[in-house]
């Protein structure tokens, strides 16, 4: 790290605290970011007495400048300004606790024969993707960064990005311009991606929001990623039918499902299938079912999934309120293979088409 090897042993969280605070003040510019220390005591809250100790301390490492109309009467009121070195030391800092935390990630990893490596891989590239969106946008929030920055900044594949954005938009990390088979499609932060990070930054350590984003769900995906990519490729194509409300529906499943809301999960299942008999050029699921000419397979799922997702769905959105309730669990509604076999020869009649 770029500090005074004689600083550096003192360099502790509560000067880093100091710091970042003058660093984020909100002047966009970086010379003139003068803010008071009685500010800063509020917004760290620490005492004022230790705030003027840490303000000589930085000031003395040329982290910043304090101002030279300093009331000698009431130090609280001065005001200060972080120099280049001390920007360079936040971004540094920044820069070494995100790495901090990926590491950490890693070795998190419990001793145990049953757990899923892949999981731990994909916290590790979504932890990426929003700390790279951050970076990009810290001169200006509101900008849009595409999706080839973030593919060549990371080395993941497009899709890869693709499905990563997809799930911290869901999780309110994100918000996008266009659809994600747009050939304009972009992404920025949000202000609640934004804190998170930042708190990331300041105490070293991944919790609340983030630590939800960042977490894979016990989940596999309800639809697959690969061919919920399909069904976006055939959209961005000429086609006879939208399918932007069916790619939506999809999303919101898997999200629904990755965030354990069953009653959700059973009633999106339900509006897809009703949403898709066109398609197959028939008016409902059921005509779908019974004079549809696919295979004999094909046929028995999708007799299997009607019979099984009306029931459940039906039981959950007619059912009265009772003197006693058990409510769904992920295996009463998981339906994604039959799912799945509905979606694939969906893709096969619109690629023919």
């Amino acid at each position: 790290m770029n500090v005074d090897s004689q600083y550096s042993e003192q360099f502790n969280k509560k000067h880093f605290e100091f710091l970042h605070c003058v660093y984020k003040a909100p002047d966009p510019n970086i010379y003139s970011r003068n803010i008071s220390l009685a500010y800063i005591a509020k917004s760290i809250n620490l005492p004022e007495s230790e705030i003027i100790s840490i303000s000589k301390d930085l000031s003395t490492q040329d982290f910043i400048k304090i101002d030279n109309s300093c009331p000698l009467w009431d130090e609280i009121d001065c005001y200060v300004s972080i120099t280049s070195k001390g920007i360079v030391e936040v971004e540094n800092q920044v820069t070494q606790n995100l790495s901090d935390s990926t590491e950490r990630l890693l070795r998190s990893i419990p001793n145990v024969e049953n757990v899923d490596i892949a999981v731990y891989k994909q916290q590790i590239k979504r932890y990426q993707v929003l700390y790279c969106i951050y970076k990009a946008t810290e001169d200006d929030p509101d900008k849009y960064i595409p999706l080839g920055y973030i593919t060549k900044d990371i080395g993941l594949s497009e899709n890869q990005v693709i499905s990563i954005t997809d799930y911290l938009i869901h999780q309110g990390f994100l918000g996008h311009r266009f659809d994600s088979y747009s050939s304009n499609y972009a992404v920025y932060i949000t202000f609640k991606g934004i804190a998170e990070v930042e708190k990331i930054a300041t105490t070293n350590k991944p919790k609340n929001q983030v630590d939800q984003a960042l977490t894979v769900s016990p989940n596999h995906p309800f639809i697959d990623e690969g061919r919920l990519q399909e069904l976006k490729e055939i959209s961005s194509k000429q086609s006879k039918f939208d399918l932007s409300k069916l790619i939506k529906l999809c999303e919101e499943l898997n999200s629904n499902y990755s965030n354990e809301n069953y009653f959700a999960t059973a009633m999106l299942t339900r509006a897809i299938m009703d949403h898709v008999p066109p398609i197959f050029g028939k008016d409902k699921f059921t005509e779908v079912v019974n004079n549809y000419s696919g295979s004999q397979s094909f046929k028995k799922s999708m007799k299997n999934l009607d019979d099984f997702q009306r029931n459940i769905s039906d039981g959950i959105l007619h059912e009265q309120i009772r003197d006693s309730e058990s409510l769904p669990n992920k295996t009463q509604v998981n339906c994604s293979q039959a799912l799945d076999t509905l979606l694939g020869e969906i893709v096969r009649i619109l690629n023919k088409k």
